[in-house]
């Protein structure tokens, strides 16, 4: 790639006109192996560009530990985007929301007292910096300016919906150019007035977000951004789901005719999401609001995303394409023909050919491991009077145990967490009694403590931590203590569970969990799998 110019009279790469037709494609999201094939049905689109975020959780997993292999080898993925024929618009901004957990900032950040996320707090700036320094000597080899894919680098994402710091803004910019980023910068933002008064940033490129009313929000572009080409950020293609709701496609049709207004608009397109994807291990994120199905008289209320990030994309989580990327297709292509009839993009008429997914068929488990009976090889215990969030036992994901004794006899009384983050399982004596969830009716349990001491063991499940609004410091655990009628628990043992790590295992027979269905447990088992390419 050469260099990338935004000028009054349109985008242009080594002073020749180009045309910017982009997607989203998350590389953290999809197996390496696979990043080859959904980056040529890209190219056979007619994209000239992938987008992507750069999730600063996921590089750096633990405040100075940084990880940049496997899937998270950036890298790779952007040599593999330069010799498909794709520039790259990359998007590092340390919070990228994409239904990540906590948008892709550090749960680490959580530990820190008094630290405010996405501000100028010094703090905060200062954990960003020490990030930006390591991820650019990923991502500057790699700039236009020095032969490689990345023509245009974001600043924050979708700032205008969220504050109004504007130094706070300058400062990630400030930090990328100190660190040798010299292509374009850009923001993205939502199209009402005060996002684009929010997120937008003198002398840089703006861009908008929108389901699908391009008319209405390239107009509303244009009118902050009279001299320079449209760019449409985030058109959504589909959209994410919320853990109990039904999968939801999006018609293909409306979809395809408001691609080709926003191209007749002379707008530069990038489809949110293009390729679906993964969220693999424990990094969904959640919402706090309604559902997107919501049910009469529905109150805001903690939403956790699905693991699937299949998104009805134009190309799906299983790497198929969809009709959606056919039709979609043939306006870029008409639309190509209708300005430049040699442009050479050619009208495809039927969906590109890929090989089916695998059908592995039904697995049954063969090992099983009782929880309760792994603590020792699975977690170092934690004793504190009050209980702990998972951030103060400097944990990120998975699982916490909370144990104590319960001195009696009391009788039988409501048992009550009331700031649980985010769903508990409470035992007696190692009965299960029932399930807690956050913001749910049911706030508590009757338990029987009959006896002088009673066992009770809450098992709290991290969800995913909220991704985007004002409720972005979503800390997890048992943060408004444990009330036993009237009076709260106290003398707590903390087991906590990442699951990062599951070796150590003793795992037994199948035959142990008769009797023991609905338990925390282990399972395992081995299956076959062929070799495929989707």
């Amino acid at each position: 790639m050469g260099r990338f110019e935004i000028r009054p009279d349109g985008l242009f790469m080594d002073g020749a006109p180009f045309v910017l037709a982009t997607g989203d494609m998350h590389y953290f999201r999809i197996h390496p192996d696979q990043w080859r094939g959904r980056l040529e049905l890209m190219k056979q689109f007619g994209l000239t560009a992938i987008q992507t975020y750069v999730p600063w959780n996921a590089h750096e997993p633990r405040e100075g530990q940084f990880d940049f292999s496997g899937m998270l080898d950036l890298g790779r993925f952007l040599q593999q985007a330069a010799q498909a024929g794709l520039a790259v618009l990359l998007r590092p901004s340390p919070y990228i929301c994409s239904e990540w957990d906590l948008g892709g900032l550090p749960w680490w950040l959580l530990k820190k007292p008094g630290l405010k996320l996405r501000c100028s707090h010094p703090d905060y700036l200062d954990a960003v910096r020490r990030y930006y320094a390591r991820l650019c000597q990923e991502i500057v080899p790699a700039l236009s300016t020095h032969g490689g894919p990345i023509i245009a680098v974001a600043i924050e994402n979708e700032y205008g919906s969220y504050g109004t710091d504007a130094a706070y803004l300058c400062a990630l910019q400030d930090m990328l150019t100190d660190f040798g980023v010299d292509v374009p910068f850009y923001t993205t933002d939502g199209y009402a007035d005060y996002h684009l008064t929010n997120g937008m940033m003198p002398g840089n490129w703006a861009g908008v977000n929108y389901r699908i009313e391009s008319k209405q929000a390239i107009e509303k572009l244009k009118l902050r951004q009279p001299d320079l080409p449209p760019y449409i950020g985030e058109y959504w293609s589909g959209r994410s789901c919320h853990w109990g709701e039904t999968f939801f496609h999006r018609d293909a049709q409306p979809i395809a005719r408001a691609y080709r207004e926003a191209l007749d608009l002379g707008a530069s397109v990038n489809f949110y999401m293009f390729c679906g994807g993964t969220n693999f291990g424990f990094m969904n994120g959640a919402n706090f609001g309604v559902s997107f199905q919501p049910k009469p008289g529905e109150k805001p209320h903690y939403n956790p995303l699905v693991t699937s990030y299949d998104v009805d994309a134009l190309i799906g989580e299983d790497g198929r394409p969809r009709d959606k990327y056919l039709l979609c297709h043939q306006e870029l292509a008409a639309w190509h023909h209708g300005h430049n009839p040699n442009s050479g993009v050619v009208t495809m008429e039927q969906l590109p050919n890929v090989p089916p997914a695998q059908a592995i068929g039904s697995v049954s488990m063969q090992e099983y491991a009782g929880l309760f009976d792994q603590l020792n090889r699975l977690s170092q215990p934690i004793w504190s009077p009050w209980p702990l969030t998972m951030e103060a036992c400097d944990q990120g994901y998975g699982f916490i145990l909370y144990q104590t004794i319960i001195r009696g006899p009391s009788g039988l009384r409501d048992l009550h967490l009331p700031d649980l983050h985010d769903r508990a399982m409470v035992f007696i004596d190692r009965v299960y009694q029932g399930t807690i969830m956050r913001d749910k009716t049911e706030p508590s349990i009757r338990v029987d403590c009959t006896k002088p001491e009673t066992l009770l063991q809450i098992l709290v499940e991290n969800m995913g931590r909220i991704c985007f609004g004002s409720k972005l410091e979503d800390r997890k655990g048992l943060l408004g203590g444990v009330l036993l009628g009237g009076s709260f628990l106290h003398d707590w043992i903390q087991y906590p569970l990442p699951l990062d790590g599951l070796r150590q295992i003793d795992y037994g027979p199948i035959e142990n969990a008769a009797g023991k269905a609905g338990y925390p447990a282990f399972y395992r088992t081995t299956f076959t799998a062929r070799p495929g390419s989707s």
